[in-house]
C-alpha cells in the first residue's frame, strides 16, 4: 500500500475509534443513574388528578365512615392515600371569593349561613355546579352579645321545641343542605341540652354534623356520634389570623396532618386573603399521595350504623 494511502486508512479508523468512544460515554451517562436503569418520563400529575378527582365539586361516590373515638374525622388511609376537606364558612355575603374558590378545581364543602343577602342565591348556584352546600347554623358563642352569632341563632336556655325550630327554619333558607356545622356557638356546642335538641333535627334529616370546635369542651362531635349521627370535627383553622403568610402556614399543616394521620378537615372563610391563598397554593392540593373529598365523604354519610 502506498503511504498516502496507508495514513488515510490510519485516520478512517482513528474516526470511527474516536465516534465509538463518545457513543459510548453517552450511554454510560444515560445508564449512571439509580437502579442502573434509564429513567422514564415523568407521569403526567395532572392527568393523575382528573382520574382521582371528578368535575369540579364533584361529590365522590365512596363513602367512608370515621372511626369511632378517634375524632377529627380521621379515617383510614386507602393504599397509602391521604384524604382531606376543606369547608368554607360564612358563605352568603360577598360572592366574589366564594366563585373564585369555586373555580380552583378543588371538590371543597361550602357552609352556607342562612338569612344573607347572597344564601339562597350562592347555595343553588355551588349545588348546581356539583359542590356540596351544608348549614352553617348561627349559635351563640361565649362572649356573646358582645359578639353576635346573626339571626336566628341558636341560645342557650331556650326550650328543646324552640331550637328545633330555629334550626328547621334554617334549613328551610338552605334546602341544599347535606350536612349542617355551627357557626360561632362556642356556649352552645358545651350544652348537652341544647345540643341534643340540634342533632335531634340533623338525624330526622338525614343530614351529618361538622363540629367546627369552637370551644374545647364541645359535646357536639361525641354526641352525634352517641345519636348514630355521620360526624366528624375540624382539624385545623386555616384562617382566625386573616394574614397571608398566616394562613399559608395553616394549610401547609393541614396536609401534614392529613398524611400523617389519614386524613384531616381544614376550615377556612368566604374571605378575600382566603381566596387568593387558596388559589396560589392549589397545586398543593394535587399532590401524588393526597385526595381532596367533600366533608360528608369524612362523616361517612350514608353508611348504615346505628364555636
Amino acid at each position: 500500500m502506498k503511504p498516502g494511502a496507508r495514513r488515510a486508512s490510519e485516520w478512517r479508523t482513528i474516526a470511527v475509534l474516536v465516534l465509538l468512544l463518545a457513543a459510548g460515554i453517552v450511554v454510560l451517562k444515560r445508564l449512571d443513574r439509580p437502579g442502573g436503569t434509564v429513567r422514564a418520563p415523568a407521569p403526567n400529575r395532572t392527568e393523575n388528578y382528573r382520574r382521582q378527582v371528578p368535575r369540579p365539586g364533584a361529590v365522590p361516590e365512596r363513602n367512608v365512615p370515621g372511626r369511632e373515638g378517634e375524632g377529627a374525622g380521621r379515617v383510614p388511609a386507602q393504599d397509602g392515600e391521604a384524604m382531606v376537606a376543606v369547608v368554607i364558612d360564612d358563605v352568603g355575603f360577598e360572592p366574589g371569593p366564594v366563585l373564585e374558590m369555586a373555580g380552583l378545581g378543588l371538590p371543597l364543602t361550602f357552609a352556607i349561613l342562612p338569612f344573607q343577602p347572597f344564601s339562597r342565591r350562592l347555595a343553588a348556584r355551588l349545588t348546581d355546579q356539583g359542590f356540596e352546600v351544608i348549614l352553617h347554623m348561627p349559635m351563640e358563642p361565649l362572649n356573646f352579645p358582645a359578639r353576635d352569632p346573626g339571626e336566628g341563632a341558636v341560645e342557650e336556655g331556650m326550650t328543646p321545641a324552640q331550637v328545633s325550630k330555629l334550626v328547621l327554619k334554617a334549613l328551610e333558607d338552605v334546602p341544599q343542605a347535606r350536612g349542617l356545622n355551627n357557626h360561632m356557638g362556642s356556649r352552645a356546642t358545651a350544652d348537652p341540652a341544647i345540643m341534643q335538641a340540634v342533632l335531634k333535627v340533623v338525624r330526622g334529616k338525614g343530614l351529618y354534623f361538622l363540629d367546627s370546635r369552637t370551644n374545647k369542651d364541645t359535646v357536639g362531635y361525641t354526641m352525634a356520634r352517641e345519636m348514630g349521627i355521620p360526624a366528624l370535627e375540624r382539624t385545623v383553622f386555616l384562617d382566625d389570623r386573616r394574614e397571608a403568610s398566616y394562613i399559608e402556614n395553616q394549610v401547609r399543616s393541614l396536609l401534614s396532618k392529613a398524611r400523617a394521620e389519614g386524613s384531616a378537615v381544614g376550615i377556612g372563610h368566604a374571605d378575600r386573603t382566603t381566596a387568593d391563598v387558596l388559589k396560589r397554593l392549589a397545586g398543593l392540593f394535587r399532590t401524588p399521595g393526597l385526595r381532596v373529598v367533600p366533608a360528608s365523604e369524612l362523616a361517612g354519610q350514608g353508611v348504615e350504623e346505628s364555636d
